[in-house]
């Protein structure tokens, strides 16, 4: 029997651990006996929670209509926590709070705003989009979970280079993190939200196909491996076996304006003593 990918423990194995989260409509992608039930317990409390509902994924579960397990449609609210609190920085304040989204029942979705300083520049035209910063906390997990699939996915294909010394500092960082740096991750847009939703007659009426969600892995200069996750029109990149931000990574997107989301570690200091300086608490992210 093998050990637990992550913590390396024996088990036990009581539970399927899923991938792609449910909560992302994944019912078929599975592993067995390959991540104990304490880690299991630990990805879908921990990280799948906070980077489903605290995340921009959140908004495409939303945007989707992705219903959670016992069949509720979803609603997200985006703000930042009120105060700082753990090593991670997690408060910034160009970050737009009081801003949720609601799936309603003919699947439509309402944008909830709690400011009513956003409102008010929202109807006389002076903005017409909200900000979303992505914090040292907020990165941290998100590459978290983006290492936690990619490896799940190899796994899922080959479960012994799954464990190999390559992917050791990733599987160290998704189950443990780290205070003092960041997973890299890469980002693009493509594609639009009409292709998102599809529809189609068949002999029970009109049938809506929606796209939740693709993945792949890809080898880079036969040095690199990337897990790929697409969600809405989002896709966000991790290499799973080098945690410095390479620039070859780039040439496996040659189409695409792919950007990097990270700081650097002398910037989470920074940060850091922002959050305990409030005059500089305006400076922004990189």
């Amino acid at each position: 029997m093998n050990t637990c990918l992550f913590c390396t423990r024996d088990g036990p194995f009581t539970r399927p651990e899923h991938v792609i989260p449910e909560a992302l409509g994944n019912d078929d992608l599975l592993l067995w006996n390959e991540v104990c039930d304490n880690c299991n317990q630990f990805f879908g409390s921990k990280l799948e929670s906070f980077v489903l509902g605290k995340t921009p994924l959140a908004f495409w579960r939303t945007y989707l209509g992705i219903r959670k397990k016992k069949g509720k449609l979803p609603h997200v609210e985006l703000s930042q926590p009120r105060r700082q609190k753990g090593r991670l920085p997690a408060v910034h304040n160009l970050h737009d709070n009081l801003i949720g989204f609601t799936c309603h029942d003919d699947y439509s979705v309402s944008v909830d705003i709690g400011d009513d300083r956003v409102v008010r520049q929202l109807m006389s035209g002076k903005r017409d989009e909200f900000t979303f910063v992505f914090t040292p906390l907020v990165l941290s997990t998100m590459g978290r979970f983006f290492l936690k699939v990619g490896l799940e996915l190899v796994c899922s294909l080959d479960s012994s280079r799954s464990r190999s010394d390559g992917f050791s500092r990733a599987r160290r960082f998704a189950r443990l993190g780290d205070f003092e740096c960041l997973w890299p991750i890469f980002h693009f847009q493509s594609g639009n939200l009409k292709n998102l939703k599809k529809h189609r007659i068949d002999s029970q009426g009109i049938i809506e196909e929606v796209s939740c969600y693709s993945y792949r892995l890809l080898e880079v200069a036969d040095k690199y491996t990337l897990s790929v996750l697409t969600v809405g029109t989002d896709t966000w990149v991790v290499c799973l076996n080098d945690p410095y931000p390479t620039p070859v990574i780039r040439s496996a997107f040659p189409d695409e304006e792919l950007n990097l989301i990270w700081y650097a570690p002398e910037e989470i200091q920074q940060r850091e003593a922002q959050q305990s300086n409030p005059a500089d608490a305006a400076k922004p992210p990189r």
